[in-house]
């Protein structure tokens, strides 16, 4: 039994891991491939730097390896210096340039996650849709284009509840005292109108 349950965290915990990951990489094609162009200027930064370094320790052992004082044994040590410091030199430029994957994905999660909002709330007044888009996250980017996109809606809004008004008043006279039957469907027919109107509209309208 606890060995079930502990098989069960541990599926949870993976599955919650592959979540956050999939939070991250909302538009994949978008973030990777910004991602990668950051990489790969990192990656030419990182091998002009360690061709410069090992350069420079080869040209310091060379020096020194002019001197007669130097003998075998202390040039094979300092070739082993040399070897062991571009070790850590690789290991600490595959470091940096993990580090720089990651704050990318970081750094393009803030802007694919409003770009995919924004497509979102165009999509949705293509179709008609004129509700209120919800508000970016606080460390967004894009958050001046969410803003005028809302202002886009809002006056969008304020001019179909006009329409709305105006053709709900029309329909009411219709309706006054003596109208004949066409007035009363071309009433019906404004009220279909108006009802579609505050449909475009919203809950909150």
């Amino acid at each position: 039994m606890a060995g079930s349950t502990a098989v069960e965290n541990r599926r949870e915990a993976n599955g919650s891991q592959k979540r956050r990951f999939r939070n991250y990489l909302i538009d994949s094609s978008i973030q990777l491939r910004l991602a990668s162009y950051l990489v790969a200027v990192a990656c030419v930064i990182s091998v002009g730097m360690g061709w410069l370094l090992w350069s420079a320790y080869r040209e310091s052992s060379r020096i020194m390896l002019l001197d007669p004082r130097v003998d075998e044994q202390l040039a094979m040590l300092m070739a082993r210096e040399d070897r062991e410091r571009m070790l850590w030199l690789g290991l600490t430029l595959v470091a940096v340039i993990l580090c720089l994957l990651v704050l990318a994905l970081v750094v393009t999660h803030r802007v694919a996650g409003p770009t995919v909002a924004i497509g979102q709330t165009c999509r949705r007044i293509a179709r008609g849709d004129l509700s209120r888009p919800r508000p970016l996250r606080r460390h967004d980017l894009l958050v001046d284009l969410a803003d005028e996109v809302a202002l886009m809606i809002e006056g969008l809004r304020e001019r179909e509840e006009a329409e709305r008004a105006r053709i709900e008043g029309l329909a009411a006279r219709l309706r006054r005292g003596g109208a004949s039957s066409a007035e009363l469907e071309a009433a019906a027919d404004l009220d279909r109108m108006a009802a579609e109107k505050a449909q475009r509209l919203g809950p909150a309208a």
